[in-house]
C-alpha cells in the first residue's frame, strides 16, 4: 500500500471512537440529508466531548491542523478542532459519505465550499456553542452570539445600523435596545457569510429586517438573501441566512450527554 494511503487508512481509524459518537449524537436528533430547498442546522456544545478532542483532531486537513495550532488558548483550540471534526461528520451524513473524504475547503476569503457538490454550508461558534448549517440552497450563513454580550451593543449601534435602523433601534429602551442590537448584529454577520465577505464589508452598509429579505451592498458580488431570527436556548442568539430558493429549515439540537 502507498505511504499516502497507508496515513489516510491509518488517520481513519484512529478517528473512529469520535465519528462512532458523533453519529450516534446525529441520529438521536434525527439528523438526515437535506431534500432540495432544504437547509439543517445542528446545534451542540463541545464542552460535552473534550475528552475526544484528540481522535476529533485527526478528522482536519492539514490547513485545518495549522489554523488549530495558531490559537493561544488550548480551550479556543478544544472548541475549535471539535467544531471542525463535528462539521465534517454533519457533511457526511448529508453527502453520505465518511467524514474523512468529506470534500470541504475553503476560498481565499475564508469562505467554505465543497466543491464537486450541490451543497452549501456554514459554521460559526461563540464560546464552546457551535452552530453548523448545511443546504441544498445557492447561498448560506450562520451566526451565534452569547447573551448578554460582552460587550456594549449600544456603543457599536453607528457600527451595525444602517441609516434606515438606527432610528427605530435608537428609540428602544437600553436592555431591549442591547438585545435587539445583538439579533441584528447575528442577522447582519450571517448574511455576509451567505455573500461570501465576512466582515470586510461593513455591516452598516446594508439594511436586515427580521424576517425579510437583504440585497448585497452595491459592489459586493452575491444574491438576495433572508435573514432568519433562530430560537435558541437561553443564553445566545443567533440567525440564518439563506437564498430565496430555501423551502423550509430545521434545527437539531445535540443532548449534552449524547
Amino acid at each position: 500500500m502507498p505511504d499516502a494511503a497507508r496515513a489516510t487508512v491509518n488517520q481513519a481509524a484512529a478517528s473512529l471512537q469520535f465519528v462512532a459518537r458523533a453519529r450516534r449524537a446525529m441520529e438521536a436528533t434525527g439528523l438526515r440529508p437535506c431534500n432540495v430547498g432544504e437547509v439543517s442546522i445542528v446545534l451542540f456544545d463541545t464542552v460535552a466531548w473534550g475528552e475526544l478532542e484528540p481522535d476529533a483532531y485527526r478528522l482536519l486537513d492539514a490547513n485545518e491542523r495549522r489554523r488549530a495550532a495558531r490559537f493561544r488558548f488550548e480551550r479556543d483550540r478544544c472548541t475549535y478542532v471539535l467544531a471542525h471534526a463535528m462539521w465534517r461528520v454533519v457533511l457526511g451524513i448529508s453527502l453520505d459519505a465518511p467524514p474523512g473524504e468529506v470534500p470541504l475547503h475553503f476560498l481565499p476569503t475564508g469562505q467554505p465550499h465543497l466543491p464537486g457538490t450541490r451543497f452549501t454550508t456554514s459554521l460559526s461558534h461563540s464560546g464552546p456553542v457551535v452552530l453548523i448549517a448545511v443546504g441544498l440552497v445557492g447561498a448560506l450563513g450562520i451566526d451565534v452570539e452569547r447573551w448578554p454580550s460582552r460587550v456594549s451593543m449600544d456603543a457599536l449601534l453607528q457600527v451595525i445600523c444602517s441609516p434606515e435602523e438606527r432610528g427605530p433601534l435608537g428609540a428602544l429602551p437600553p436592555d431591549q435596545r442591547e438585545r435587539e442590537l445583538l439579533q441584528l448584529w447575528t442577522r447582519k454577520e450571517a448574511l455576509l457569510k451567505a455573500w461570501g465577505t465576512g466582515l470586510e464589508q461593513a455591516p452598516a452598509s446594508f439594511w436586515s429586517p427580521p424576517g425579510g429579505i437583504s440585497v448585497p451592498p452595491q459592489g459586493l458580488i452575491g444574491v438576495p438573501c433572508k435573514a432568519i431570527d433562530l430560537t435558541l436556548a437561553e443564553g445566545h442568539l443567533g440567525a440564518l441566512a439563506v437564498s430565496l430558493d430555501v423551502a423550509r429549515y430545521r434545527l437539531y439540537t445535540v443532548a449534552r450527554n449524547a
